[in-house]
């Protein structure tokens, strides 16, 4: 975030993301940003070598964890967690490939229009105060932590400078119906399950044991209600819901949802039942997490004897 800073004339410099720089294009009040990929990258902090020594470690690693497998060797709850980790590792190395990292020298872009006139040709969708930049109009970084859920929980919000010097980072992902959404629940659900692959492995004691087993099956029911519950609200807060109503039962014609209508979805960003049910879920959640992070530590006071032998890669190794 923060890669391109938009400095109107005779007005203040401010961040601007994506959406509202494609806006600015379209309208004509900046030029299409001459950057090449070799400037993009420049950017990254990350550099290649890190992350293909990452990638190598985790790897190996998961290479470790099948090569005991496939040789029924022990392998503990540790070596389990861990390779749920190595799973998000490698995840989130896949989605952050071609993002840059921390940039501290953003592309300034100006426009020969104030902020002022901007606003006035945008007409009554730029009528409303701004939160963050005043082209929230075009995108607010709804939903945000800072912007919805704090002073929702009547929590003290900061940086207080308006507009924000640095679009924050604490953006809710919106979740869809499209591929991504059907990849990440389908990735979510796989790293709860993971840790039933545990199931029947030998533990200090039997309350142990039962404990990682319930732990298991709390964390995994969490994170399908969680699903459930957050892309019912997320197709309504996007209206969704009311869009594909119309399609079923009026033709193709979509129905256009007034301002007042928005602003009353805008207010219940956060509504009782959501509240209600998350709530327990939540507090379950986290319990049972606990748990397997201190029972992954516990259970190393009494490993099989298996635990200690290392693979025999030699066995793989065709031989006559």
């Amino acid at each position: 975030m923060g890669g391109f800073v938009l400095h109107p004339r005779e007005s203040a410099a401010f961040p601007i993301n994506g959406k509202q720089l494609h806006w600015l294009i379209k309208q004509g009040y900046v030029e299409y940003p001459k950057m090449t990929t070799k400037e993009v990258w420049d950017k990254s902090k990350a550099d290649g070598f890190q992350k293909s020594l990452t990638c190598l470690q985790t790897g190996w690693f998961i290479i470790q964890i099948v090569g005991r497998a496939i040789q029924k060797l022990p392998i503990t709850t540790l070596e389990i967690t861990t390779l749920s980790f190595v799973l998000c590792t490698l995840v989130m190395f896949t989605q952050w490939a071609n993002k840059p990292l921390d940039v501290e020298s953003p592309t300034i872009l100006t426009s020969n229009k104030s902020i002022s006139e901007i606003l006035i040709e945008a007409g009554s969708a730029a009528s409303q105060p701004f939160k963050q930049t005043p082209l929230d109009f075009i995108d607010n970084q709804s939903p945000s932590w800072l912007t919805e859920v704090q002073p929702h929980l009547r929590f003290r919000t900061g940086p207080r400078m308006r507009p924000l010097p640095r679009l924050t980072n604490d953006r809710f992902p919106v979740i869809g119906a499209g591929p991504d959404a059907v990849f990440f629940f389908l990735f979510t659900m796989a790293y709860c399950g993971l840790h039933f692959v545990a199931w029947d492995f030998s533990f200090p004691s039997r309350l142990e044991r039962d404990l990682w087993r319930a732990a298991s099956i709390a964390i995994a029911a969490c994170a399908f209600i969680f699903w459930v519950c957050e892309t019912y609200q997320d197709g309504h807060r996007l209206g969704r819901w009311e869009k594909w109503y119309a399609k079923i039962f009026h033709g193709e014609r979509d129905r256009r949802i007034n301002t007042m209508e928005k602003i009353r979805r805008n207010r219940r960003f956060i509504p009782v039942w959501e509240v209600i049910v998350m709530t327990p879920v939540t507090v379950i959640y986290t319990v049972a997490r606990t748990y397997i992070v201190v029972e992954v530590f516990l259970s190393q006071r009494s490993l099989p004897i298996g635990a200690f032998n290392t693979v025999q890669w030699s066995e793989f190794v065709p031989h006559f």
